[in-house]
């Protein structure tokens, strides 16, 4: 499966340089659209869902998504701008309950955004229900906890955002790192939830923690302050050793697409690290998958067979939406590789533990092969709807739909929740003050009970 790497951070810094070249469009966000072409637009989404969405009832039953579409439709009795269009089409999305299926804004209606629109001057950094400042800035130091913008509750606010992304199942770890990290930025749905104003009023706690409050003028996103950053990846895979017996191996994707830009080969790699790993007699061992988005869902097949000790299943089934699949290499008993690893091991999951990184994670999790630290994975337990899809733009509006085309339903055993993914044995959430430090708790924890 392709991992998704939808980012507004991309897209963001690809105008900051230039941002009056869109200035003859800034006004588009503004632009109101007749009713009836938003119905058109939505008609099309509805009939592309329903007769191509392999997934589309996964987690809702027929009748109950045909509520949900009922109820859109009904809105959509005036005139809107596309990006209350757009809030509309979202929340369809996201009641799918499908982490693979995303819609976009047309990229000239974003960049019109980026260079007109002011926002939420600070991406603040959400855990749990609470909101920090995650950076020094003019107005506030690092680590000030943001209570209410413009009187509202930021909980209330996270909650209403959240209703417009897309993840597997109930899961909510996917949706901060979207909100945080960058992937959908607190400022930017914000803007399309609340629209534009002028200036907020913040009512945070001071560092005796008294409540106070502030007005903050809106900033362009160029000038945000505490804006994600694009991050650099040189080296997707890798192997440490600490002392103890312990290995370290990181994976930071499935993807080969992206392992080809650093002339790395993941086949080889885990041939030669499960190898030396041998070689050296190392006993215990922490796979780090927090960062690994999915990709060759092969891959991720290919990383249990070298912790197999036994013959097993990773797919139990795949299907589209008028088909069922029988060719899938996955799909058969699958045996371990000659240099498999027989000791001990821990995985490290989270919010960015997704598609086939959660895939594996799912089989490791029903064999019991080891312990699982850190958040709940951003991927379903049972199975996700990706592989190949169709890329939907809406005829009006232009506003993009992902609808991915394959069900997979993993081999796994049943377990309480339908509807989330792998569960820690051991959940480890880093504060904020852990993430000012740059101090890595989950992986100072599985260390520690390696050792046990």
């Amino acid at each position: 499966m392709k991992m998704l790497l939808k980012s507004l951070v991309i897209t963001i810094v690809a105008v900051v340089s230039a941002a009056g070249v869109y200035a003859q469009s800034q006004n588009d966000y503004a632009r109101k659209i007749s009713p009836e072409l938003l119905k058109q637009d939505f008609l099309v989404l509805r009939d592309s869902l329903q007769n191509l969405h392999a997934g589309l009832y996964r987690y809702k039953s027929e009748s109950e998504m045909n509520a949900m579409f009922d109820r859109c439709y009904k809105q959509l009795d005036h005139p809107m701008t596309e990006t209350d269009f757009f809030a509309i089409v979202s929340s369809l999305v996201s009641s799918i309950e499908d982490g693979h299926t995303e819609c976009f804004l047309p990229q000239d209606m974003i960049k019109a955004i980026i260079a007109g629109v002011k926002v939420f001057p600070v991406q603040p950094k959400y855990i749990g229900d609470k909101a920090y400042v995650p950076c020094d800035t003019k107005e506030f130091p690092a680590g000030t906890e943001i209570v209410k913008i413009d009187d509202q509750p930021v909980n209330e606010i996270r909650k209403h955002l959240f209703s417009l992304l897309s993840s597997d199942g109930s899961i909510a770890t996917e949706k901060y790192v979207k909100i945080n990290d960058g992937h959908d930025p607190f400022s930017y749905l914000y803007f399309v939830v609340y629209g534009e104003k002028a200036d907020f009023k913040i009512t945070y706690k001071t560092s005796a923690g008294v409540l106070a409050e502030k007005i903050l003028p809106a900033a362009l996103f160029p000038n945000m302050e505490c804006a994600p950053e694009r991050a650099t990846v040189n080296q997707y895979l890798s192997l440490e050793y600490k002392p103890g017996g312990i290995a370290i191996m990181t994976l930071k994707t499935f993807a080969n697409e992206y392992l080809e830009r650093t002339k790395e080969n993941f086949e080889k790699f885990l041939a030669a690290s499960f190898r030396d790993l041998k070689e050296k007699k190392i006993s215990k061992l922490i796979i780090d998958l927090r960062e690994n988005g999915g990709g060759e869902d092969t891959n991720g097949l290919l990383l249990y067979r070298y912790l197999a000790d036994h013959p097993f299943h990773y797919y139990a089934s795949l299907n589209s939406a008028k088909h069922v699949i029988t060719d899938h290499p996955n799909l058969a008993v699958q045996q371990p590789e000659d240099n498999n690893f027989t000791g001990k091991v821990e995985f490290l999951i989270g919010g960015k533990s997704f598609s086939g990184a959660a895939e594996f994670s799912s089989i490791a999790r029903t064999n019991s092969r080891g312990a699982f630290i850190g958040e709940e994975t951003a991927g379903g337990y049972y199975g996700n709807t990706s592989g190949s899809k169709k890329a939907l733009i809406l005829p009006n509006t232009k506003i993009r739909v992902n609808i991915p085309l394959t069900r997979y339903v993993m081999a796994v055993k049943k377990v309480k929740y339908k509807d989330r993914g792998i569960i820690p044995d051991y959940t480890i959430v880093p504060t904020i003050h852990d993430y000012l430090g740059h101090e890595d708790v989950q992986m100072n924890f599985a260390l520690g009970l390696i050792n046990k």
